[in-house]
């Protein structure tokens, strides 16, 4: 196989830096300068080089034997120095090898960029750490013009921007120019830059920047999709939860009063209207609330397209509440009903079950209601006193409907069975009230009954109780 004149001349010189290397080092011993350290830098030169041979990372050496030589030389020196934390040195011979030799290998720019950031974090003066970063992000641009950057140097490198100079006004366009980049690839991006993008379109706006309210938006839309992506990979939910609530926060803070519910009805939710898009859904959902507009009728389009896609008791139940404010029972019920399937939290299911009550109240379906409220006593023991007082309350509200107007006993005994509830669950005010309704010792002894005889009331009511009196006035 034939190879080019440049190939053949990279072959040779790769197989002669050891003996380029032992000519310096014969040269150092002749004129007597040799010293451990220089010695050192030579033994290390050979062994870097050996090893980038055995794992096909080649150096790229020039053709000339010299500069070769020079630029083995202050590899080994570079490479030294970074391993023993001398920044400073390994930066100088960094930038002679960017400068000289720029193809020599990817690794030299990897160098420069970390040397340079671990200096800036050491610089004695504001004007000489600016100095120091703006030569690592010249090391992150020469690379990325010689071997390109990889997906994470790229986040690496728009992260900085925000970590050093995100109360620069002079950088910010650059800033933001580096986390668009970012953004062109959703499932690269790293945890660091989520909510700094956010906040720095924040700053963006807050000096004064060019940017419109549909920019901020879309870079809104842009980072709570990364979230929602991370998140079906599995990550950590509550992290990502603290993630979702800081950038909303920041939307907020960004837009002002201008983020109110005309905007949202106006400019994010239409879209809605032309098909299932669930992140778009999620977002406009979550805005809404956010932003109180409980009335916008785009809280309901968002929450039946999310409960589609990815059901949940907490959506359920919000679309069963809207359906039974709009009297709309029949689709209540079925929400309710898909809230209970998906629920898994007993005293959850305990609050759907009073939910239910009152729906079943609403639709003159008064035993079905009690059904529900004594299942969520059932459910959650601390839930039991408002059912029970539920319940009872119905029994006193019935009076008008279930009385016959032909025993007053019998017509009474539905304030006996509705005290008996309130005293299960403990309502002393209830069980006054019903006692109140109960008949004199006398109205027993009239109808030819006996207190504490057995009676059962009528009506759907349909259970039994014991005859109980009231003091006489």
């Amino acid at each position: 196989m034939l190879i080019s004149q440049t190939e053949a001349t990279f072959r040779i010189l790769v197989h002669l830096m050891p003996i380029i290397l032992i000519v310096m080092l014969y040269r150092a011993l002749k004129a007597n300068t040799l010293n451990m350290k220089y010695l050192k830098r030579i033994i290390l030169a050979l062994i870097l080089i050996q090893s980038f041979q055995v794992q096909g990372q080649q150096l790229k050496m020039p053709a000339n034997a010299e500069l070769a030589a020079e630029a083995s030389r202050r590899f080994a020196i570079a490479v030294d120095a970074m391993s023993v934390d001398k920044f400073r040195e390994s930066a100088n011979a960094l930038h002679w090898l960017m400068t000289n030799v720029p193809d020599l290998y990817d690794g030299l720019y990897i160098n420069a960029y970390q040397a340079y950031e671990q200096l800036s974090e050491k610089a004695t003066s504001d004007t000489q750490k600016e100095m120091l970063l703006d030569s690592m992000m010249i090391s992150y641009d020469r690379k990325a013009e010689v071997f390109g950057l990889t997906d994470r140097e790229i986040n690496n490198k728009a992260y900085r921007y925000y970590k050093y100079w995100k109360s620069n006004k002079a950088k910010m366009d650059e800033g933001m120019a580096a986390y668009k980049l970012v953004y062109l690839k959703p499932n690269e991006i790293i945890n660091n830059n989520i909510v700094s993008y956010m906040d720095l379109a924040r700053r963006f706006k807050a000096y004064g920047m060019n940017i419109t309210n549909e920019e901020v938006i879309d870079i809104y839309s842009k980072v709570m999709s990364v979230i929602e992506l991370k998140a079906a990979e599995g990550e950590d939910a509550d992290k990502l939860d603290r993630y979702k609530a800081a950038v909303n926060g920041l939307l907020t803070q960004t837009m002002g009063d201008d983020l109110n519910c005309e905007f949202i009805n106006q400019n994010l939710a239409p879209p809605l209207d032309l098909g299932d898009d669930l992140r778009l859904a999620k977002k406009v959902f979550g805005l809404l609330l956010d932003r109180g507009c409980g009335d916008s009728p785009y809280i309901e389009v968002a929450a039946k397209i999310i409960q589609k896609q990815e059901p949940t008791e907490g959506i359920a139940k919000v679309l069963a509440q809207r359906a039974f404010g709009k009297k709309d029972y029949e689709n209540a019920a079925a929400f309710y009903m898909e809230a209970m399937s998906l629920s898994t939290d007993d005293e959850n299911k305990a609050d759907l079950q009073m939910n239910i009550a009152q729906l079943k109240i609403a639709q003159g379906n008064k035993p079905e209601a009690r059904i529900a409220a004594f299942e969520a006593a059932k459910l959650d023991p601390a839930k039991a006193s408002e059912a029970y007082t539920y319940v009872a309350n119905m029994y006193m509200n019935s009076f008008d409907d279930c009385s016959k107007k032909e025993s007053m006993i019998d017509d009474r005994s539905i304030f006996m069975a509705a005290y008996d509830l309130y005293k299960r669950a403990g309502n002393s005010k209830g069980m006054a009230e019903a006692r109140a309704q109960f008949p004199t010792v006398s109205d027993i002894f009239t109808a030819n009954k006996t207190e504490g005889e057995a009676i059962r009331v009528g009506c759907w009511i349909n259970v039994p109780t014991t005859i109980k009196t009231r003091a006489s006035n």
